[in-house]
């Protein structure tokens, strides 16, 4: 038996009545305050009374920071997140925040322990089995994610203070931009011997879509009448899932790109050669998806697998830095080289605002600043 017990304005006490002591017949009790609503005290109490029921409840003084990791994972990012998303959560909870502070009660767990956590990550913290610890980026991420973790407990007045709002995170790098000029695109396609990772490259550098949006592409997503395709999806490796399918993260990402006759005739080619393998293959060919981009019988293509194959490709050119992200920095680089107004650019790379894309390859904007002063030369007659 469970009810409520109205203490003042917006403040309630939960009380949940337990049976008696066999040994000293006096009733046993359990209570929670709680501010807020009379609705929102009513759900507190229904959680509460699921947990004892199924025997999932943890006292909050005996708390860990474990139990809490897991309970947050499960109550909020579970539902709130995307699978991706949930899937680097519960990675770093697991494989960086329980091995270090996942034993320490929660009532404990004090800004010294999150500062030395931090430390130690930022001097020893990878764990690839190299020698070194993890950036500066990384480090922010690991903070900002323990921080909504312990803001969540705040929130359920497990604690009563969050420990990471003392601690300042270590200021992310700024990513370092590489692209590739012309005559070393040419090179690269010409060192690959792998026909569909060339395709792959040729078509990144010429629309600049990510590798999730390539490889998520699917026929019905082409119109090569119009010279057209539309991002509408992207694939994503999920650990412990495989591989999933859903709409990009932002509405900006959701596009409709232009393509050149030279590209029509690429995807023709591809189109071509999976004719043959679905012929070759008859029933056992993958068609649920219909990808451009995929394994030889349809089935969808690893996205890891496809970044090692442009790395030994990449490596083998001379360009062994170079990643496959970075086709698509090279795509933005060479419209604005030659001239493309930064407005066509934003729209074909699904930026959110022009500012974002301006910012990230302001190291064109130098060479169109001096262009511009060398196009009004002549224009003005000097008295």
């Amino acid at each position: 038996m469970a009810h409520l017990r109205k203490l003042g304005q917006k403040k309630y006490k939960i009380i949940i009545e337990l049976g008696r002591n066999p040994a000293t017949g006096k009733r046993k009790r359990k209570t929670k305050t709680v501010n807020g609503t009379k609705k929102e005290a009513q759900k507190i109490m229904a959680k509460l009374i699921h947990e004892m029921e199924t025997g999932t409840y943890v006292e909050p003084s005996k708390m860990t920071t474990a139990e809490l990791l897991q309970k947050w994972l499960k109550e909020y990012c579970k539902p709130n997140l995307a699978p991706s998303s949930y899937a680097n959560y519960r990675e770093i909870i697991e494989r960086h925040f329980i091995p270090e502070l996942g034993s320490i009660q929660l009532k404990n767990l004090k800004p010294m322990h999150i500062q030395s956590y931090q430390s130690k990550k930022l001097t020893t913290g990878r764990q690839d089995g190299k020698p070194g610890g993890l950036s500066k980026t990384t480090v922010e991420k690991h903070n900002r994610i323990l921080s909504q973790a312990l803001k969540y407990a705040v929130k359920l007045q497990i604690i009563k203070s969050n420990p990471a709002d003392p601690i300042k995170a270590p200021s992310p790098e700024e990513p370092e931009i590489k692209y590739l000029n012309k005559e070393q695109v040419n090179k690269v396609l010409k060192e690959t011997k792998d026909k569909w990772i060339y395709n792959f490259i040729y078509i990144s550098v010429n629309t600049g879509m990510r590798r999730g949006e390539m490889l998520g592409l699917r026929w019905k997503d082409i119109d090569l009448n119009k010279k057209t395709i539309q991002v509408r999806q992207i694939s994503q490796r999920i650990r412990n899932e495989g591989i999933i399918f859903k709409k990009p993260k932002t509405k900006s990402s959701e596009r409709l790109i232009s393509i050149s006759n030279n590209v029509v005739k690429a995807i023709k080619k591809i189109k071509r050669e999976q004719s043959e393998n679905k012929l070759l293959l008859g029933p056992n060919y993958y068609t649920k998806q219909n990808l451009v981009f995929c394994n030889e019988d349809g089935s969808p293509a690893n996205p890891q697998g496809v970044t090692r194959r442009f790395k030994r490709v990449a490596k083998r050119a001379g360009f062994k830095d170079i990643r496959l992200h970075d086709l698509r920095h090279t795509h933005a680089t060479l419209l604005l080289q030659e001239g493309v107004h930064p407005k066509v650019v934003q729209e074909r790379l699904g930026h959110s605002s022009i500012t974002q894309t301006l910012d990230t390859y302001s190291h064109v904007i130098p060479s169109l600043q001096q262009e511009a002063a060398d196009k009004l030369e002549g224009l003005i007659e000097e008295n």
